[in-house]
């Protein structure tokens, strides 16, 4: 399979009368936007707003966040979601660079997450380095705003991902300033080691919760194998189950730096064979058995090496741990891709499950950490969340730090809260140091 990315390279986004892309500019109609996201009415109050790199802006609570794209055959670029059902990967699409979609909500749950464009939270998480066109919008119908715990957005999500549609058709028509290929027909060595990504989506709870392959919920998926170029091509789309500091974001399936990094080395280092979709059922049984399944495909595969990705923590690092074993068993080398959750000064275990056969493990950092933020000139979104509403990282009063939320504006949170933060993906800027 081949896939060619055109890429186009947004320097600003304004609003004006009508939705185009010219010199680095792209000017939105807000009207037609609006209408673009919201076809059923399911959203009320609906506003957008645009907030850059640097600004003095806190963005919460953030639901989804999408990359502005649009193929110039006419599919969907989400499909099964956003339009009919047809295979991702191949072919070509136009993708705006620079600039996300960013979907904001009035009540959080426990898979929204917060972003700072400057100030010390922002240098944790690569989202701040990205120009948000972002809409903020209520539910109509408020059952959806339940005190659930964990909240679906439905509305939001989808939204999200039919703005960036309508967004990306803005180019339509012109010429990429670059492209991205990814070709598996690239030159391969039999010397080399066939390597497969196993990376970890959401999929332990109910309907409407966990990540969309192909529109379809991965409620208790049966791990499947998938080519990386589907993954970069909108077959998977983010979920509102994970944390919001380690969940993947569609931005991040849409340009997973794993992937990336492995394309890049296919043919040199290594042949990249493959992506398994490990999952985190919440049943012994049924871990098992996702385990089993990816170490069948592997075998089947005729797989040398994994890198295997931890997306969460809690009862997933479990699916982690003995995912990493059953392909041992099989004498595939494996590299461990995980954050670490040691709690708040770093006294925890860790990972709730540790065996001395997972031997080689990259840390992408500790979340649990806490952070004392100034307050923000600009809020997108509603800050009284914060204490309010189940964040993940925020509380409405802690006997140690007190409120996360201050009278004026300050915040003490733990990172759990920041978009991102955990570097899951594969972003990250983060070094490890000796003292």
């Amino acid at each position: 399979m081949k896939l060619e990315i055109g890429n186009f390279h947004v320097k600003d986004i304004v609003f004006g009368r009508e939705t185009t892309f010219k010199e680095g500019i792209l000017t939105v109609n807000e009207k037609e936007a609006i209408e673009a996201l919201n076809p059923e009415g399911n959203l009320k109050e609906v506003e957008l707003q645009i907030v850059h790199p640097g600004e003095n802006a806190r963005i919460l609570p953030i639901k989804d966040i999408v990359e502005a794209r649009m193929r110039p055959d006419g599919r969907a670029v989400f499909p099964g979601y956003t339009g009919g059902m047809e295979r991702s990967g191949s072919g070509q699409i136009y993708a705006l660079k620079g600039m996300a979609v960013t979907a904001v909500g009035e009540y959080a749950g426990c898979g929204d997450a917060m972003l700072d464009m400057d100030g010390e939270a922002a240098g944790l998480t690569h989202f701040s380095k990205l120009i948000h066109l972002c809409f903020t919008a209520k539910n109509v119908d408020p059952s959806e705003d339940n005190d659930a715990t964990f909240k679906k957005n439905l509305h939001y999500r989808l939204g999200a991902h039919l703005l960036a549609e309508y967004i990306g058709r803005a180019v339509t028509g012109q010429m990429p300033e670059e492209w991205e290929v990814y070709d598996d027909a690239a030159t391969t060595s039999s010397e080399l080691p066939r390597t497969a990504l196993v990376l970890q989506v959401s999929a332990a709870m109910g309907e409407g919760l966990v990540t969309r392959l192909y529109g379809q919920d991965a409620v208790q998926l049966v791990p499947p194998m998938l080519h990386a170029n589907e993954i970069l091509d909108g077959a998977l789309c983010g979920d509102t189950l994970f944390f919001g500091s380690m969940k993947l974001y569609t931005y991040d399936y849409q340009n997973l730096p794993l992937i990336k990094e492995l394309y890049a080395e296919h043919g040199k280092s290594l042949n990249f064979a493959a992506v398994f979709l490990d999952v985190n059922p919440p049943v012994a049984d049924l871990k098992t058995r996702a385990s089993e399944r990816i170490a069948v495909m592997a075998e089947m595969m005729n797989i040398d090496a994994a890198i295997v990705v931890n997306t969460a923590n809690g009862h997933s690092e479990i699916d982690f741990f003995t995912t990493i074993i059953k392909l041992e068993e099989e004498g595939i080398k494996c590299v461990g891709h995980c954050m670490e959750s040691p709690g708040h000064g770093g006294g925890m275990q860790s990972k709730i499950m540790l065996d001395e056969r997972v031997d080689a493990v990259i840390s992408t950092g500790a979340d649990h950490v806490i952070l004392n933020l100034p307050a923000k000139e600009r809020i997108v979104g509603h800050l009284g969340t914060i204490g309010r509403d189940p964040y993940p990282g925020a509380w409405a009063y802690d006997p140690e730090y007190g409120p996360s939320l201050h009278e004026d504006g300050s915040l003490v949170i733990d990172s759990l809260m920041i978009a991102g933060h955990d570097g899951n993906a594969g972003w990250s800027n983060k070094v490890c140091m000796s003292y």
